[in-house]
């Protein structure tokens, strides 16, 4: 690999069911990432304020958000060490002191806490949380009258929106702004064909998740995209194993599925050899490759597979480890 970039790799089946005959099976892919913004190595300690916002309640959620923000920050400095986290009590302890409130909404303000606090930044932000329901209406079967009916039902919109700023003490540049937003649509939700939020929540069909989880959820994914602007971090891809046209393919997608990569490969292989069309083993193949971190191999793979079936699966995993091998 010419990036510095290092693999991991875990397994898992969709929604942690136990496996069954015709379970989707899938790998999750763990890349590391270094921070996108080059923050100078002597912006070291840091402090979090707490978020405002318009509103009695978005201020409720700014709270929220800057200690999510801090254990979130906090796990990352356990993995790679790059910043100092003051403690939130300790900072507001400090304030109180000084009569100040540990609230930030501007540059000057977060230089003056700083300072008192002694520390090298100050990340700041506000919230702006959303919810609205409305009430709908769609044709079902009715198998006890044996005709179409028309039934109401519940429409859920969300939406959280949270600005970051980190800024220098000393200097009071900011070093930082970004600017988040993430939205859950109950009917977007339920028709991407992909685990959307109400599922990751424990949700499905019909039931519609409390708005409250489903805000504190976006408010994660924010305080996670900001994380990467400022610190390594990790990223994750899940991958649908493919389910291939021979028993040497669902035994390798047992294996790949337990971990066992190399024995799942052996298997891929031999699936490959008895069913050379099968461009189902090709890719599974290709994805124990990646596995192990043989990107170049993997790619290869991939190309062969999205040549047979030009399927978009394959396309995307080709492009992903093209650009992870730095071409």
């Amino acid at each position: 690999m010419n990036r510095k970039t290092a693999l991991a790799f875990v397994t898992g089946l969709v929604a942690a069911l136990p496996a069954s005959r015709g379970a989707e099976r899938t790998v999750q892919l763990r890349y590391q990432r270094p921070a996108q913004y080059e923050l100078a190595a002597g912006i070291r300690k840091v402090g979090i304020a707490q978020f405002g916002g318009q509103t009695d309640l978005d201020k409720r959620w700014g709270d929220i958000a800057a200690d999510r923000l801090a254990a979130a920050m906090d796990e990352y400095n356990r993995k790679y060490n790059r910043y100092e986290l003051v403690d939130r009590k300790r900072l507001k302890a400090v304030l109180d002191e000084q009569d100040l409130q540990l609230a930030i909404s501007d540059s000057a303000s977060a230089g003056k806490v700083g300072k008192l606090a002694k520390v090298d930044a100050m990340i700041y932000g506000t919230v702006s949380a959303v919810t609205r329901d409305e009430t709908a209406t769609r044709t079902t079967f009715d198998p006890l009258r044996r005709g179409m009916k028309t039934v109401s039902y519940t429409k859920r919109y969300c939406m959280a929106t949270v600005n970051f700023t980190m800024d220098e003490v000393a200097t009071g540049k900011t070093l930082a702004a970004v600017s988040t937003k993430r939205e859950y649509d109950s009917e977007a939700d339920k028709k991407s064909g992909v685990a959307g939020i109400g599922q990751a929540l424990g949700f499905g069909g019909d039931k519609l998740p409390p708005a409250e989880q489903v805000i504190s959820k976006l408010i994660d994914e924010c305080v996670a995209e900001f994380l990467g602007k400022i610190s390594p971090h990790e990223v994750s891809v899940v991958e649908k194993l493919q389910k291939g046209k021979s028993k040497a393919c669902d035994t390798g997608n047992k294996l790949a599925t337990a971990g066992e990569y190399a024995e799942a490969l052996e298997c891929y292989q031999r699936a490959m050899q008895e069913r050379p069309e099968d461009h189902g083993a090709v890719f599974n193949a290709g994805l124990m490759h990646e596995a192990q971190g043989h990107l170049t191999q993997a790619a290869e793979l991939y190309d062969k597979a999205f040549k047979m079936e030009p399927e978009e699966q394959y396309l995307l995993a080709r492009k992903r480890v093209r650009q992870e091998g730095g071409e």
